[in-house]
């Protein structure tokens, strides 16, 4: 048996402590595990105890990256998947221990635990900005979602909420209002051409395109 003699925060990491073991440094822990396990001088730790405690305490440092990756923007479960796949990958060509699949799932179920990962809110998320800053249609951003790994189910709902936010036909309006200047110069048909080229690519359906550019050709 071993016996907890010291919990000491890092300094350099103000979020981990070190785990001394009978006046041993053995592994260093997030705060959660601290608190969830009574992490506290003076608890003994049996060896099966001390294997759990292990796995965990890598398991944080995993997490430690994931919250690095949120401060840049939140991400999908498959995103998360694929960023373990690819790292993986890497860890391979080095010859380095992987990141089991347990670990992967047990880190998915924390995220979720914290609220961090829910593919619905990051969908919504994802698709307001995308409309709000790219101006992308309906088409496009079904793509994008798609490509993200967000369930048929969750992306239907989400696209029916923001098409009843704002129309395609005004936001492919929008779109195109910083283009026509470019355009000023070329001919009726040039310039249509353009105007279809330029929606269809961002996404949205024939039909609205068509409706816009008519509508627009016929005020100028």
């Amino acid at each position: 048996m071993l016996r907890i003699t010291s919990v000491q925060l890092q300094k350099k990491n103000p979020s981990r402590f070190n785990i001394f073991l009978d006046g041993q440094f053995v592994f260093g822990v997030d705060e959660d595990l601290i608190v969830e396990y009574r992490l506290v001088v003076g608890k003994v730790i049996d060896p099966p105890f001390l294997e759990k405690l292990l796995f965990e305490a890598e398991v944080g440092k995993l997490m430690e990256r994931m919250y690095r990756l949120w401060n840049v923007r939140s991400r999908s479960e498959k995103e998360v998947v694929e960023y373990f796949r690819s790292k993986n990958y890497e860890l391979r060509i080095k010859r380095k221990e992987q990141v089991s699949d347990l670990a992967v799932e047990l880190v998915i179920k924390k995220l979720k635990q914290k609220g961090l990962l829910d593919d619905l809110v990051f969908a919504k998320a994802w698709a307001e900005a995308r409309r709000r800053s790219g101006k992308k249609g309906r088409i496009a951003l079904k793509q994008e979602l798609f490509q993200k790994g967000i369930a048929k189910e969750i992306i239907e709902e989400v696209i029916s909420q923001q098409s009843s936010a704002v129309s395609e036909e005004e936001l492919a309006r929008q779109a195109l209002e910083k283009k026509m200047k470019l355009w000023s110069a070329l001919s009726y048909l040039e310039k249509k051409k353009k105007m279809y080229e330029f929606l269809l690519r961002r996404g949205f359906e024939y039909e609205v395109v068509k409706s816009v550019v008519e509508n627009l050709m016929q005020k100028r």
